[in-house]
């Protein structure tokens, strides 16, 4: 009976049907699945009755069947409403695309490998042989209906990259060990089998995803960084089949690293053995800004005449250097070094982490006649500096409003240091982070740099010398990563592939949601430059906007939902000397359940104070008793506590009933500047200083301007305005409400 089924499926498959689309005649779509060379792999699809092709999904309890149809004979959108990607609420683009199973050797049209059958070797499938144009790309559909193509790719590539998190959280959420430990191996990127030297990528495939194991770790976390690898690349894949372009000449990646293992997993499949030993995409700036939001960063570090010892003052500046690798331009730095005194900063203020201020402070460290040993040890001297700086910054507004932390490296004792009470007292006001990090065996007394950690919300570090102190101290935005759960994208910038080109990327947070809070599996980015020419899309109108709102989306501060028992937990992970003790939760251990938030406690995302700040800038501030000098009214702070409650630290905290966490919502994408209508300070994503475009529909920042002018920032009340100022905010609304189509 099941043969007698499938010859009837066969029979089906080879009836011509009138006005049906083959695909381009160079790449016709295959007739049959059933004729592929590689039967023998396609039969260990087959249902038990052979009547539909099985796909498992992590577990066994996972399993999907597919018609024998599938794919085959005719362009169709297959995948519509089906697992395990294109059965969600709101599906990828990519599903609603027409596309069928090619011969490998098909030209005229771009293909990948299989996403569904991995055991199946040179099984093909192509979106560009369906389309009547040759190109399935949505950037030329938007061209040809004379769409914004620039307002459209910013939620093109968070969608994509959303999909990957929706895929990735799912298959390790359903992750079954067995059903994950064969596959194809031909997936490694080194050795990579089948690269070949394109110009402008390096050597490549770009008919697969490729794979890079970690270091380090036992085979199951191996196995398990394999299963979430593959489960990404249907994704991966079904993007690049519908928009790279198939003459190669926009390079554009997508790539994936795993939090536990450091695996990497990349589109295009590309040589990676050069430089190998070297490689952690966890140290990279795209992988901590996907991971966490913007934060000020003060490296402070000891140059005392003890660091001349085992070289500590050459793994000094190393990791100071690997600090710097973690940071991009949504975060702020600079570096004060200290021995008996502060014998030297990078700067008085806290600066931009471009790629030129981050040489340009590389250069600094490496300047042959900046000492880095020498003196004796003062640990309040350096502390307080920080502090100074920080409230200078503020004021200058040179600043990223959000997360500050100070990273404490020394390799010596202070006798004389007691002042516990009054660093506390500065970070508590400021919401500084201090993490401390004991170098070498030099040290007699490690309460005291354990002590600031564990009074200032941080994490001590003992670390010998012979640790990798670089790894160690890059390391610190992990914390912040387990306090952050981020459901936006963010962006950043960056020059590579091998050439001048820049590239654009749309990054993100994938979680573990089978626990009470959600952990932090690894991040996912798509380069815009994969769906879009970004050099033709700079002299078009709509730049602008993808400019501003990307930068908006990257530089929301994040509140970090750390309790103390989950702050112990981190601590513990790190070392059991490293847990703080006389604390409620000075017993804890991995398998702790500590109290938690509900995560339907947000802010409103488009509310602005009486000062027109938004509510993500509370974060860090005391939001019941702000600055005197600041000039909030009491009704004005009342609704901040309405408006803010995650930004404001609100959000009740209680014994953690739930068992799971929920999936991050689905976050819409602004539709207009946020420098148009509150303030916004620092520099934007092309390094221009934030600032409403010319040809936004509504700018309002005259409001704050002549606020600002009258009173300084942060200072006056909107509620007691001079007449002039009231003069100007009437002007204002009463221009927007004479102009409906918004138009300036």
């Amino acid at each position: 009976m099941a043969q007698f089924g499938t010859l009837l499926v066969f029979a089906a498959l080879l009836v011509a049907t009138f006005g049906q689309n083959r695909g381009i005649p160079s790449c016709p779509c295959i007739e049959s699945l059933l004729g592929h060379p590689d039967m023998q792999g396609m039969r260990s699809y087959f249902t038990q009755d052979q009547s539909a092709f099985k796909l498992m999904q992590g577990d066994s309890s996972s399993t999907a069947t597919f018609p024998l149809t599938y794919g085959q004979s005719q362009c169709d959108d297959h995948d519509m409403g089906r697992p395990p990607t294109c059965n969600a609420v709101n599906p990828p683009a990519w599903c609603a695309s027409q596309w069928c199973y090619v011969a490998s050797n098909c030209t005229g049209a771009p293909k990948v490998s299989t996403r569904f059958f991995p055991a199946v070797e040179s099984l093909f499938y192509s979106y560009g042989t369906c389309a009547s144009s040759g190109s399935t790309s949505s950037v030329e559909a938007w061209t040809s209906a004379q769409e914004d193509v620039s307002k459209n790719l910013i939620k093109l590539a968070e969608g994509y990259t959303r999909a990957s998190r929706w895929q990735l959280e799912h298959a390790y959420k359903n992750y079954n060990e067995g059903d994950c430990s064969a596959g194809r191996t031909g997936r490694n990127m080194c050795p990579c089998l089948g690269c070949a030297p394109v110009q402008g990528w390096g050597s490549i495939a770009f008919v697969q995803t490729g794979f890079l194991n970690g270091t380090g770790f036992d085979q199951s976390d191996q196995v398990r960084a394999e299963c979430l690898s593959r489960s990404i690349a249907t994704t991966y894949q079904s993007v690049a089949a519908t928009e790279a372009d198939p003459n190669l000449n926009r390079p554009g990646f997508q790539y994936f690293a795993d939090q536990k293992t450091g695996s990497f997993t990349q589109w295009p499949k590309m040589d990676m053995c050069e430089g190998r030993e070297a490689f952690d995409p966890r140290m990279r700036p795209w992988y901590a800004s996907g991971a966490t939001g913007p934060k000020d960063v003060i490296i402070i570090v000891d140059v005392s005449g003890s660091m001349s010892n085992e070289g500590r003052h050459v793994l000094a500046k190393a990791a100071t250097k690997a600090i710097l690798k973690t940071l991009s331009w949504k975060d702020f730095a600079t570096i004060i070094l200290f021995n008996s005194m502060v014998s030297d900063e990078y700067q008085g203020r806290l600066s931009p982490m471009t790629d030129a201020n981050k040489a340009s402070m590389e250069t600094w460290i490496d300047d042959p006649a900046r000492s880095w040993y020498g003196g004796g040890t003062n640990f309040r001297d350096p502390l307080m500096r920080a502090f100074d700086i920080i409230e200078d910054s503020i004021e200058d507004h040179q600043t990223s409003m959000c997360q500050k932390v100070f990273m404490f490296l020394t390799d010596g004792d202070d006798s004389t240091f007691s002042a516990y009470d009054e660093i506390q007292r500065k970070a508590t006001q400021h919401s500084v982070f201090l993490f401390t990090y004991a170098l070498g065996s030099g040290i007699s007394d490690l309460s005291k740099p354990k002590r600031l950690a564990c009074d200032n919300k941080g994490v001590f570090h003992q670390v010998d010398d012979g640790d990798d102190l670089g790894n160690v101290m890059s390391r610190y935005y992990e914390y912040f990563a387990h306090g952050q759960e981020i459901c936006s994208g963010s962006f950043l910038r960056y020059t590579g592939l091998g050439s001048s080109q820049e590239v654009y990327a749309a990054c993100m947070s994938m979680y573990d949601r089978t626990t009470p809070t959600p952990g932090l599996l690894g991040v996912s980015c798509t380069d815009l430059n994969l769906l879009a020419d970004m050099r033709a899309l700079r002299g078009q109108a709509g730049f602008n906007y993808l400019s501003c709102v990307s930068s908006d989306m990257t530089k929301q501060c994040r509140h970090v939902d750390l309790s103390e028992c989950a702050r112990q937990k981190i601590r513990h992970a790190y070392s059991p000397a490293s847990v703080c003790e006389n604390t409620e939760y000075s017993t804890v251990g991995p398998s702790t359940v500590c109290p938690c938030s509900e995560q339907s406690c947000q802010d409103n995302a488009s509310f602005t104070d009486e000062k027109y700040y938004f509510c993500d800038t509370w974060v860090g501030d005391d939001c019941s008793n702000p600055r005197p000098s600041w000039g909030y009214s009491d009704e004005a702070m009342a609704e901040v506590r309405r408006q803010c409650p995650r930004s404001c630290g609100l959000c009740r905290q209680g014994p953690c009933e739930r068992t799971t966490s929920e999936e991050c919502p689905i976050i819409p994408v602004p539709t207009e500047c946020r420098a148009c209508v509150g303030r916004t300070y620092g520099v934007d994503i092309n390094n221009n200083a934030m600032a409403c475009p010319a040809d936004a529909p509504r700018d309002l920042s005259d409001l704050w301007k002549h606020l600002d002018a009258n009173a300084g920032a942060r200072v006056s009340s909107v509620s007691k305005l001079t007449a002039s100022c009231v003069a100007v905010a009437a002007a204002v609304l009463a221009r927007l409400a004479g102009d409906s189509s918004g138009a300036r």
